[in-house]
């Protein structure tokens, strides 16, 4: 176990930050994921780790391959645009999330047209229902107001 260790350490050696942001964002997903799952009450901690073990693995190789390329040509430039991108998707997916739980962010509203697909997606619910369904979840319930003569009637009950 050692010596692949040590075998991995060195296939990535000179890509360490690029695989390392690679493994970061996708954690990252996953973690403003759990957080989308929460507030709509449905977290499911096996679709999760399944999905962000499923992206580990499909990044994983994908950068396997471009570090294999960029070694044969003594350049870090494919791995690094390969990586890129993956970051860069990734991110969008986090963005979506995040406007999820904090739509009132203006960075994120400005995205907002634009992450609409996205936002249905993790929703489970058609690009048209996007709009109600944020408001749905950012509506606090109204409190009703008790009144004091209510609370005075109600004290007088319970003795």
């Amino acid at each position: 176990m050692v010596a692949f260790g040590i075998f991995v350490a060195e296939y990535f050696a000179g890509h360490t930050l690029i695989v390392s942001l690679v493994v970061a964002v996708t954690l990252m997903d996953a973690a403003w994921g759990i957080a989308v799952s929460l507030k709509q009450g449905n977290f499911t901690r096996s679709e999760l780790a399944r999905l962000t073990i499923d992206k580990l693995a499909v990044y994983g190789c994908a950068m396997v391959v471009f570090v294999g390329l960029d070694k044969l040509g003594d350049t870090t430039i494919t791995a690094s645009v390969v990586g890129a991108a993956i970051v860069l998707v990734e991110f969008w997916s986090s963005c979506a999330s995040m406007l999820i739980l904090y739509p009132h962010i203006a960075f994120l509203r400005l995205m907002k047209k634009a992450l609409t697909g996205e936002i249905a997606s993790k929703l489970h619910i058609d690009e048209e229902e996007v709009d109600k369904e944020l408001k749905k979840l950012h509506t606090k319930p109204v409190k009703p107001k008790v009144t004091k003569e209510q609370v005075a009637e109600a004290r007088k009950r319970v003795k």
